[in-house]
């Protein structure tokens, strides 16, 4: 029994279903962990975290923009989708490096407790699934089918949104 291999986006792929919608409902959590980094940036007082933040964000808000140009032009700027895989692992690499570089500046035990309590241990919980199912989804699903985008889409929205609610609820 041979295994089949999921289709792979290469540069010459258009995909035909996208919409403007769903390049929108892409823009969601973008904007959300846009807004939790700077919060955490803030609290966390480091230029090196906010920098890599910054260059996540990018890398996300270029997904974005590919999708609205595949929905609004039917072409496929190859360098917009191929970016986020070098740009992001670098932005979370430098906010990795700004925690490590500040680690005795953290209080690791009040940052946990805070985490867990509730009601955010929930929203964290939540938004720690949401990115185990998205990196479940990175592996098996077609990132040329329209109902995957969907389905990733609205997976990370939810972990982003969780994740946000619950910074929001740890600086009360």
């Amino acid at each position: 029994m041979s295994k089949t291999s999921k289709p792979k986006m290469t540069k010459d792929t258009l995909p035909e279903d996208f919409t403007l919608g769903l390049a929108i409902v892409d823009a969601l959590p973008v904007l959300l962990f846009g807004g939790s980094m700077i919060m955490i940036g803030l609290l966390f007082g480091s230029v090196l975290f906010l920098l890599g933040a910054a260059l996540c964000f990018w890398a996300g808000a270029a997904k974005v923009l590919w999708k609205i140009i595949v929905a609004a032009r039917k072409k496929n700027i190859w360098w917009l989708f191929l970016q986020m895989r070098i740009v992001m692992p670098i932005g979370f690499a430098l906010m990795l490096l700004a925690a490590i570089l500040n680690l005795k500046a953290i209080h690791l035990t009040a940052v946990l407790t805070a985490i867990i309590s509730m009601p955010s241990a929930i929203f964290f919980a939540v938004g720690v699934l949401g990115m185990v199912l998205m990196g479940i989804f990175a592996a098996k699903l077609d990132s040329t089918d329209v109902r995957s985008n969907w389905i990733e889409q609205l997976t990370n929205t939810a972990a982003q949104a969780s994740f946000f609610i619950g910074i929001l609820l740890l600086q009360k």
